[in-house]
């Protein structure tokens, strides 16, 4: 099945990968009549490689100090910036100062180019497919086993999760329903955009008020702009596999019930971010989920993916989050999470203080 991913707020998943100002330069440039702040990312060793001797030493000699950034280089050296040009690697939009920029976080790419892997969309459906299937009984099956394997240092908890998709528990990676679930990468975009996120932090003072700041260190990331991506979902059932045992688990290989699913998973957390945002009066954040609360729909969901999409989203900790907090309060530890006394997670990862990350819309193609 064909489908497209538009991708609603800019979404950033790493590589793993690092770099600095001394890795890329900044200017100008120009799209739709409009003119832009780009930033170039270079190959450092071709850029070496063409520099003169003497603007060789110098380059070599700077690269290895914290403060070097090849925008202040071009000044004492300008023919090095023409060289610099021949060695660019890929350009993009910087949607931020680039002043006080010390690292960026590079988003997973293929030749150059961003996509969105495949297996970042299939988590996304696997946890909303557990959200959404997991009956009462279930839960009180994992609240059971929370409470007997929270005293052990590392309980393999994630095993059992995975159980449930599954027709034995205990050989879930091959008699797994997601195992005929294949979602392949989405397409490329050539054009990265540099990205400020601030992480928004809340809590409550002994007095009782609610105080909401940023922590002191942003973050700079690669993103993807708003731009709408293909891929495809294959479904590989086939009745051979019947002897698997899967049973009505089969009902979940279908392109209806995994949208029923996305949406509902979406549905309850934007409203739980909604409540979020009212309880501590952030105003701008219950603005824009308002607004994104009217564009998820049951014929095209809303998901998240990649960086700051946070536990909630990732998780299906949300059921018991209302439902049981004392179990939820266990996921968290088991998870390895912090306790706090008054807000689980007391964060959100914001892009320039105001926008959420990772927000996408799935179009589903007959």
């Amino acid at each position: 099945m064909k489908c497209t991913l538009r991708v609603i707020t800019p979404v950033h998943i790493g590589n793993g990968l690092k770099y600095g100002p001394q890795e890329f330069y900044t200017g100008k440039g120009k799209s739709g009549g409009r003119e832009l702040e780009i930033f170039s990312r270079v190959d450092t060793t071709k850029l070496y490689s063409k520099l003169d001797e003497k603007t060789r030493d110098e380059f070599l000699h700077n690269l290895t100090t914290p403060e070097f950034d090849l925008n202040g280089f071009f000044k004492g050296f300008p023919d090095a910036k023409k060289a610099a040009r021949e060695s660019v690697r890929y350009r993009g939009v910087l949607r931020t100062k680039s002043d006080h920029i010390k690292e960026v976080s590079e988003h997973i790419k293929t030749s150059d180019e961003l996509y969105i892997p495949g297996s970042s969309i299939k988590g996304s459906i696997r946890t909303a497919l557990l959200y959404g299937n997991l009956t009462d009984s279930d839960l009180d099956r994992i609240s059971d086993r929370i409470s007997r394997v929270a005293h052990r240092r590392k309980p393999n908890f994630q095993n059992f999760i995975n159980g449930f998709l599954a027709s034995e528990p205990r050989d879930a990676a091959k008699k797994s329903a997601m195992r005929f679930l294949h979602v392949t990468d989405t397409s490329t975009v050539k054009i990265p955009y540099l990205h400020e996120m601030k992480v928004l932090n809340v809590k409550i003072l002994n007095d009782g008020r609610r105080s909401v700041g940023y922590k002191s260190f942003p973050l700079y990331i690669e993103c993807i702009p708003k731009v709408e991506l293909e891929f495809e979902i294959k479904f590989t059932y086939n009745r051979i596999y019947d002897d698997l045992g899967l049973g009505d688990l089969k009902k979940l290989l279908d392109p209806e019930k995994i949208k029923e699913f996305l949406h509902r998973f979406s549905k309850d957390y934007i409203e739980h971010e909604i409540e979020f945002a009212s309880k501590y009066n952030i105003g701008t954040l219950k603005e824009f989920y308002e607004e994104l609360q009217e564009k998820n729909s049951s014929e095209s969901p809303l998901i998240r993916i990649g960086y700051g999409s946070g536990f909630l989203a990732t998780t299906i900790a949300l059921r018991f989050k209302e439902e049981d907090p004392s179990t939820y309060d266990s996921i968290r530890k088991l998870a390895g999470r912090r306790t706090y006394p008054y807000e689980f997670p007391k964060t959100r990862k914001l892009i320039n203080g105001r926008i959420p990350p990772g927000w996408v819309k799935v179009i589903f193609h007959e």
